[in-house]
């Protein structure tokens, strides 16, 4: 015999970042993008003895408040320049998915380097969404149909 319970679940539907206000929701390909920290204060702790902090932050607003003194670990198979020059370029591509528009050669010139990176992205990622809005963007500022 089965024996149930109800059990009441929480899950996270929207994020809003703490400096700029940008809202993302879990369709968004920016929502897996925030960064969340949350930190319990030990004795003596400036912040009070106890205290819970925690912050959540868009990648663009995490970022300018720590990329300059950020170390970045993991899988990159980048030279350093390589991989700030794709960073850039992805902060540039997320200011013209931000704004839903292209108004000159230059976003456009962006918007493409960025579908180039994106044209291989694995189709459980956020990015092919990224890649669609971007392509999407490209063609509505050329006048072409997507068809």
């Amino acid at each position: 015999m089965r024996h149930f319970r109800n059990i009441t679940v929480k899950e996270i539907s929207t994020l809003t970042c703490d400096s700029c206000g940008e809202q993302a929701t879990q369709g968004d390909y920016t929502f897996h993008e925030f960064i969340t920290v949350n930190h319990h204060c030990g004795f003596g702790s400036m912040h009070g003895d106890g205290k819970q902090l925690s912050i959540d932050l868009c990648q663009q607003c995490f970022f300018g408040m720590c990329g300059d003194i950020l170390t970045v670990i993991g899988p990159t198979y980048e030279s350093p320049e390589r991989f700030e020059n794709n960073t850039r370029l992805r902060l540039a591509a997320r200011n013209i998915l931000l704004a839903k528009k292209i108004t000159n050669k230059e976003e456009e010139t962006i918007a493409l380097k960025r579908v180039n990176v994106l044209w291989d992205a694995q189709h459980i990622s956020a990015e092919p969404n990224e890649l669609y809005q971007l392509m999407d963007l490209v063609f509505t500022y050329q006048g072409v149909s997507r068809n």
